[in-house]
């Protein structure tokens, strides 16, 4: 790391007070990964008029906040969620403050808090057997509040909350854009407020929906609100977000935001001696998976879950064993060498964490199947290195000018596996609705030699030209035109799964789901099926010459055969190749592998075959065993 004072790593400043104030992302989930989301919803009677699409912004909101204590139940049971309602006419809050309702308290989401918001009255459409009436329940203050007092009433909330969170965030839904405009001392207040929260590390996320004909204006009062509540990593925050008072529209922005972003890694970028920056690595692709089920014993009074408890015993002695007795061991030719689990950590480690440029080559070299995982997105930490987003830029925008990419040694954290990544740059792209891609480095990591294969197929038969084209009309048909797009499709195992949960939690009965990757058959048909019935009356036609390797069809009479035909198949196989010319060429193929050092390139059932030939029976049927006993037979 250089010695200048542009380039100072955070952890260098220890008698630096300056920044105490501000969380970065390890201080704010040092305790915790929880996250926290207090929904505060205004309730002015601007909000319970319908808009022009018959839609109530309030019971939109409601919507909202039951959807996120759903996706809550199933993606992080353990995030708490909180509702509170201002501008209603009846209070009930901790501090007795006037038309301030708190619905709910900060706490993890469950069927009661659920089944509550599905009771709240709205006839549109509610499904609850017993419904909450709004005037009956809460009514409406005729926009009467006080917003400093809301937002004490929030800090408090997070404040007493028992449960130590990494994130805070206060989700608030109106569409009054200028409130307390005639009220200099409450718009005052209500500012000082809004910077209380924020110095506690409570984020404001506003969701403005407009009213009918008149559009959310957020630079009449809300922009010094949420000034410096937006968040460098959200590009969702800025104050020129359009405004929807649709419940889809809306929930999606509520989904956008829902998720907290947390950066995957934190580590420096060695460039060179003495030079290194900070980036953020983000996942942008994972694996959604329907998490881990729990054992329970229901033959009680009521059901209470196993702990699993395991016990390890010594196979010779029946002896219980402790952690400190057990060990580790591979097996090398044929001697078990034994580790500690100290050990094994030292052998995974190959250095701190940490990113270091080995050198630059043309983006041409990194081919599409060098990509083995999913790719990672890596962006500057000004927080980490004073300085970083200079250099990143810098290099960024070098790499994409000489259309290069940046080979780097990669260790991620401690403990893991250190491989070779290709740093691909990504310049920012935007178009008539904001930003469509980001500026930023993609990291894509790249195989080992010992993780490539060959492929086994070889062919030289070209198809007619009447089979191709046949073919490329039935492509043409049925190109999809909008192009593929992730979001469009989710995972319909998943989708039943939740479905199922949520309806036997809430004792609801439709548990039928869109699946949207099912083939739309008939379409397909009408707009394609007289080019795939040409297509399969041309190949029905054409003969494969008798010289083409028939792999294709060996392949389909494997799967289509009976037992009896594979089984006279195979021995048909052995009979030619106990031939003598056939036992010549494979002695030639298997001699000339060993003299290259390239018997590990042969199948099992070459070496076999080999070793039937010059009769040796196989010693076995693992590959290792196999190679050992040609060896030993050329070497005698």
């Amino acid at each position: 790391m250089s010695s200048s004072s542009s380039w100072r790593s955070k952890y260098d400043d220890d008698d630096d007070e300056e920044n105490e104030n501000i969380l970065t992302d390890a201080q704010e989930t040092q305790w915790s990964s929880r996250d926290s989301i207090l929904f505060v919803i205004d309730c002015s009677p601007a909000m319970l008029k319908p808009s022009e699409d018959g839609e109530t912004p309030f019971y939109t909101a409601i919507k909202c906040a039951m959807t996120v204590q759903l996706n809550k139940i199933i993606s992080s049971d353990s995030d708490l969620v909180g509702i509170v309602l201002y501008g209603t006419e009846k209070s009930k809050n901790p501090n007795n403050f006037q038309h301030i309702y708190v619905l709910q308290d900060l706490e993890t989401p469950d069927v009661n808090k659920i089944q509550q918001l599905e009771a709240i009255d709205d006839t549109s459409c509610t499904a609850a057997s017993e419904t909450i009436n709004f005037n009956d329940e809460f009514g409406t203050s005729n926009g009467k509040y006080t917003l400093g007092e809301i937002f004490w009433t929030a800090t408090n909330m997070f404040g007493t909350s028992a449960q130590r969170v990494g994130s805070k965030r206060l989700f608030l839904f109106t569409n009054e854009d200028d409130p307390h405009a005639e009220d200099i001392s409450l718009r005052s207040a209500s500012k000082v407020r809004a910077k209380d929260l924020q110095e506690f590390g409570i984020k404001i996320e506003l969701f403005d929906i407009d009213k009918p004909g008149e559009e959310f204006n957020r630079r009449t009062f809300y922009k010094d609100i949420l000034i410096d509540g937006i968040d460098d990593d959200d590009e969702e925050g800025v104050p020129s977000e359009n405004t929807s008072a649709k419940l889809d529209e809306l929930l999606q922005r509520v989904q956008r935001k829902e998720v907290k972003k947390r950066s995957m890694f934190n580590i420096p970028l060695k460039l060179a001696p003495g030079l290194e920056i900070g980036v953020k690595g983000y996942n942008l692709v994972l694996t959604q998976t329907k998490g881990l089920h729990r054992n329970v014993y229901t033959l009680g009074e009521a059901v209470r879950e196993v702990q699993t408890v395991t016990k390890w015993i010594c196979a010779d002695t029946t002896q219980y064993l402790s952690s400190a007795d057990l060990k580790y061991y591979w097996e090398f030719g044929g001697v078990k060498v034994v580790f500690t689990k100290e050990e094994v950590a030292a052998m995974k480690t190959f250095g701190p964490p940490g990113l270091a440029l080995i050198g630059f080559k043309p983006r041409s070299v990194v081919k599409m199947h060098y990509n083995i995982n999913h790719a990672m997105f890596l962006y500057p930490d000004e927080k980490s290195y004073e300085g970083s987003t200079r250099a990143f830029s810098s290099l960024l925008k070098a790499m994409s000018e000489m259309d290069k990419v940046a080979i780097c040694s990669f260790t991620q954290r401690v403990g893991y596996s250190t491989r070779l990544v290709a740093l691909v740059p990504q310049m920012e792209v935007v178009g008539s609705n904001g930003q469509e891609q980001p500026p930023g480095l993609q990291l894509i990591p790249l195989p080992w030699a010992d993780d490539i294969r060959p492929l086994p197929i070889e062919t030289d038969y070209t198809p007619p030209t009447e089979l191709i084209d046949a073919a490329k009309a039935i492509i043409s048909k049925l190109n999809m035109k909008k192009g593929f797009h992730p979001d469009n499709y989710e995972n319909p195992s998943l989708q039943k799964h939740y479905k199922v949960l949520q309806a036997t939690a809430l004792n609801q009965r439709d548990t039928d789901i869109d699946d949207k990757t099912l083939p739309k058959t008939e379409q397909m048909h009408g707009r394609a099926g007289a080019y795939i019935q040409q297509f399969k009356d041309i190949a029905g036609t054409v003969e494969l010459p008798e010289s083409t390797p028939s792999l294709g069809a060996s392949a389909t009479s494997s799967k289509r055969a009976s037992q009896s035909q594979s089984q006279e198949s195979t021995s048909s196989k052995r009979a030619k190749s106990s031939q003598p010319g056939d036992s010549a060429s494979l002695l030639a193929d298997i001699r000339a592998k060993y003299d290259n050092d390239e018997l590990n390139k042969a199948t099992v059932a070459v070496l076999k075959e080999f070793l039937r030939s010059v009769n040796l029976k196989p010693n076995g049927s693992k590959k290792a065993d196999l190679i050992s006993q040609v060896e030993g037979y050329f070497v005698n």
